[in-house]
């Protein structure tokens, strides 16, 4: 017999991109939430749910995914750690929390997400082009998250109100506790929940030693601080909850995170030159949703609307030109307001229409603007590794550029972003098909006050075909744009350079075509995809370019269109079950190429943009026994040798020499164990070893030879919920 529809619909979260997760472990939750998130005729893929948070170690994102093989960080720690998804970097995949998310970055120097995954109730995956339905920006995926409910603690207590207490201890070197309140009464239910992880100076893998003999990677501490507070009311088919939410990370950091603090090799990673200061980065986010089912013609609705702050604190940037040299404490920020208004409306049983609204606006506010008092101090160069006076045609040209730097009356960059679309979803028989409109709009003005907007219509079409209960086949063709993103926020203080658009600049628009399948009989899973895809008018987002010595070279930039990229891949995911046994493999490989037509060459090879990874393998085998309730396993993450720039016009170095881009493969292994002494999910002791051949490796998501990976780490966790 074949499936229903609806069961049809469940079964999309393993078709397309490897998740490789087991159905029998996914079934339930997918079946409640896929028929109201379903994007197009693809969805989201290994999905993490608070059950399998709770059974892990894990206390940031790069644990938690590390199953997924299409995913990889850097090393490092917090905003140290790029982010790469299908090989394409942060500016163009997005972390969603509640649906609140922003695409502005601090400095192009550091990641751009911080979550806290003790807050999360369901992480999950989208990759590739999204559909109509996938919101503002949707062009290379995004990890989407919601945050937990009273309700969702509440389940297995029997009661209306509850503890929950959690604490764990890593060798590599740190600690971590927390607890959390909920409760209902009425039509009302709400939690307040803290967390605290404490992470030293790690050490990377045997052998390692840094610059000054040590074995931890210095400025690599964190201390992040986070808490959840928030309110929910059910009425009837209504429930409105507001929320407020806070990831912070404190610690001594360097500018420049990505990098260590000592570039033996490097003169420009000097420990002067990185300037280590206490500095805190936070990101809050006050977010209000309803949710509402049986509203006549609308038979769901799901709606928010948020406020979402991204700080930098430093007690001091003295000698950190990127923050324009201040001594003493800056504070940077970046605002984001947004509204989502999303609703489904069904003809019959076989058809259901979704259309809805997006909007976004953001504003960066730096500590304050410094361009009327810039001076170019240096009347020296350097030629062929000499200091050299400069000629007086040179000095003149120093003049010339601080009269127009100090010229310009500076304000904030602002961007807004509104999208509406439709999308339908309709099955005939073995088939689903769908097809979906998006038109989104920007408005973007840089610190100069120059203005450019421009819109774009995006269609998206899907099809699935199930001929029989246990095989589906799917195919795609998704477009998708994003647009111009507001330059660092770091740098919009105009202390030497002042960031300007250029006239006619489009938003970057996304092509991916994508086809896949999905075998499940119960015991044995099996799925994968291929892949291609085209980005036209990829947007240069100019960063600080620099002299043959490392120099900033001031004046005026654009933010402009320059090139193309182009992707493609594959994903291929299994998975057998026979009673307590689980094995798992997955692979994913893709291959992003950077297409510079640009006179000057503005496109750049930077991690947050793309990066060439290696072929990624995952693999786990596990085993769960009934009495007691203990499961104990085993999981590897490899990744081949990769060679070979993004770009196709190759990479160089500040000479202009050409440089040969190398990453080395490695592969890490991890032991886990679960155990639920109640016998139920209420109280978990977890414990994992992880990198338990203590190798010494580079990320391939970050440039060759930046930070390396965490060494050997036992890790023990506890939660109870009471």
């Amino acid at each position: 017999m074949k499936a229903t529809p609806f069961f049809r619909l469940s079964l999309l979260s393993l078709m397309i991109g490897a998740g490789f997760a087991h159905a029998e472990e996914t079934h339930t939750l997918n079946t409640v939430e896929v028929k109201g998130d379903r994007q197009g005729s693809k969805i989201r893929t290994n999905v993490v749910t608070l059950q399998q948070k709770d059974e892990s170690t894990a206390t940031d994102l790069r644990e938690l995914l590390k199953n997924e093989p299409a995913i990889d960080f850097g090393g490092g720690n917090g905003t140290s750690q790029f982010l790469t998804l299908r090989g394409m970097g942060q500016n163009s995949v997005d972390i969603k929390v509640d649906n609140a998310y922003s695409d502005s970055q601090i400095l192009y120097h550091q990641g751009r997400f911080i979550i806290d995954p003790a807050l999360i109730k369901i992480v999950s995956v989208q990759k590739g082009a999204g559909s109509a339905s996938a919101g503002i920006g949707a062009t290379n995926g995004a990890i989407i998250a919601k945050t937990v409910d009273a309700q969702d603690l509440l389940k297995g207590l029997d009661k209306d109100w509850g503890v929950r207490l959690n604490s764990g201890y890593a060798s590599n070197d740190g600690v971590n506790y927390g607890a959390s309140v909920f409760g209902k009464a009425g039509n009302f239910d709400g939690l307040f929940s803290f967390s605290r992880n404490d992470e030293k100076d790690y050490e990377p893998g045997k052998d390692y030693r840094n610059s000054n003999g040590g074995k931890t990677v210095p400025y690599s501490a964190l201390d992040k601080r986070n808490y959840l507070a928030k309110i929910g009311a059910n009425f009837g088919d209504h429930r409105l909850v507001l929320s407020h939410m806070q990831d912070q990370h404190r610690g001594l950091r360097t500018v420049r995170e990505e990098f260590t603090a000592f570039g033996a090799d490097n003169p420009r990673l000097t420990l002067d030159r990185q300037a280590p200061a206490y500095r805190e980065t936070t990101q809050s986010n006050t977010n209000l949703e309803w949710t509402a089912k049986n509203l006549g013609f609308i038979d769901k609705l799901n709606a928010n609307a948020y406020l979402m702050k991204n700080e930098r604190y430093s007690a001091d940037d003295r000698g950190n030109g990127y923050a324009g040299g201040i001594a003493g404490p800056t504070t940077t920020t970046i605002t984001t307001k947004g509204a989502n208004l999303n609703l489904d409306s069904n003809f019959g049983e076989k058809t259901v229409v979704k259309y809805g609204v997006n909007y976004r606006h953001q504003e960066i506010e730096p500590h304050k603007f410094l361009n009327k008092d810039y001076t170019i101090r240096s009347r020296t160069k350097q030629v062929n590794g000499q200091t050299v006076p400069k000629t007086p045609a040179e000095l003149a040209n120093d003049r010339r550029t601080e009269n127009i730097v100090r010229s310009y009356n500076l304000t904030n960059p602002t961007k807004q972003d509104t999208g509406v679309y439709v999308e339908a979803i309709h099955d005939i028989g073995d088939f689903t098909l769908t097809g979906g409109l998006r038109y989104d709009h920007f408005d973007l003005e840089t610190h100069d006050g120059k203005s450019v907007s421009d819109g774009s219509v995006n269609p998206s079409f899907g099809v699935i075909y199930q001929p029989h209960e246990h095989w589906s086949f799917s195919a795609s063709h998704n477009y998708a744009t994003r647009s111009p993103r507001l330059y660092d926020a770091l740098r919009t203080h105009g202390n030497g350079t002042i960031i300007s658009i250029a006239d006619g600049t489009k938003a970057e628009r996304a092509r991916n075509t994508e086809i896949g399948f999905n075998y499940n009989n119960g015991s044995f899973a099996a799925n994968g995809s291929y892949f291609w895809q085209t980005i036209k008018d990829a947007v240069a987002g100019p960063q600080r370019r620099h002299d043959e010595a490392g120099n900033p070279i001031p004046g005026v930039q654009e933010i402009t269109n320059a090139g193309y990229i182009k992707n493609r891949g594959y994903e291929l995911g299994a998975s057998y079950r026979n009673g307590g046994l689980l094995a798992k493999v997955g692979v994913s490989h893709s291959k992003p190429r950077i297409y510079d037509t640009h006179k000057d060459n503005l496109l750049s090879s930077n991690p947050e943009f793309a990066v060439q990874t290696g072929r990624t393998w995952t693999t786990s085998l596990s085993y769960r026994f009934d009495n007691p309730n203990l499961e104990i396993g085993w999981r590897g993450r490899y990744l081949e040798n990769a060679s070979g720039s993004v770009l196709v016009r190759g990479e160089v170095d500040q000479r202009g020499n050409p440089v040969e881009v190398k990453r080395k493969g490695f592969g890490v292994n991890d032991v886990f164990a679960n155990w639920k002494p109640l016998g139920k999910d209420t109280l978990n002791v977890n414990l994992s070893v992880n990198n338990v051949f203590n190798k010494f490796y580079y990320p391939h998501s970050q440039r060759s030879t930046t930070l390396p990976g965490v060494g050997r780490d036992v890790r023990l966790g506890v939660n109870y919920r009471f």
